[in-house]
């Protein structure tokens, strides 16, 4: 395991040989196997990659728990960790480029940090931020991965967020799965759609290399 510590935060690092950085936002159940592996995935792929554990090592048994962990992190916790996500990246290796990608309530936190930093993309699956009017920030494009029977995140995109990226001019890139509910990308779960997932992730990789 990689496990660095930087101002009391702790974080998941995977060195990189492409000049793209990416923060990676773990899902409500905390820093998991799932997540460091999705590291070590993009990191065989030569992006430097930085996991922060935003719930300081604890990881939650249940989604009321993990509801209650999510409570705990403000936005100016999100800025202060995902900045020095970001440092520890910028020390690493010389870097062109740095975004943010998640899952689920990390993909909601990484289109909110990329928006709030300004920084130059983001890959969201299916993950939803309170205020979309916040992408007014954005520094560069959204990749969004959605699942087509996704009763919660989906009204938002389509209600709110893409109405918000028309009126401030922003780039989403938009791609829903048929067939497909909520986190279908996780493994292991019943809702896993591993062909879905496989494209899904295809299509990710694409889209980071395009920022070296």
């Amino acid at each position: 395991m990689s496990f660095v510590e930087r101002d009391g935060y702790r974080f998941y690092f995977r060195k990189g040989t492409r000049q793209t950085g990416i923060v990676l936002f773990h899902e409500i159940y905390g820093l998991d196997s799932y997540v460091t592996s999705v590291a070590d995935k993009l990191s065989e792929n030569g992006f430097a990659v930085v996991a922060p554990d935003l719930y300081g090592g604890r990881k939650a048994s249940s989604l009321e728990e993990g509801f209650k962990l999510r409570k705990q992190i403000t936005n100016d916790y999100l800025l202060n960790i995902t900045s020095k996500a970001i440092s520890i990246i910028k020390d690493s290796t010389k870097i062109k480029s740095i975004g943010t990608m998640g899952f689920c309530m990390g993909g909601g936190l990484a289109l909110q940090a990329s928006s709030d930093l300004s920084l130059d993309f983001c890959v969201d699956f299916y993950g939803m931020m309170e205020d979309a009017d916040k992408i007014m920030g954005l520094n560069g494009p959204v990749l969004l991965i959605l699942a087509s029977q996704d009763e919660r995140v989906n009204p938002w995109v389509f209600q709110k967020l893409l109405l918000s990226a028309s009126k401030y001019q922003k780039r989403v890139e938009l791609h829903i799965y048929p067939n497909t509910v909520h986190a279908f990308h996780r493994p292991g779960w019943e809702g896993h759609n591993k062909e879905a997932a496989e494209d899904a992730w295809k299509r990710a990789l694409s889209f980071l290399k395009l920022f070296e």
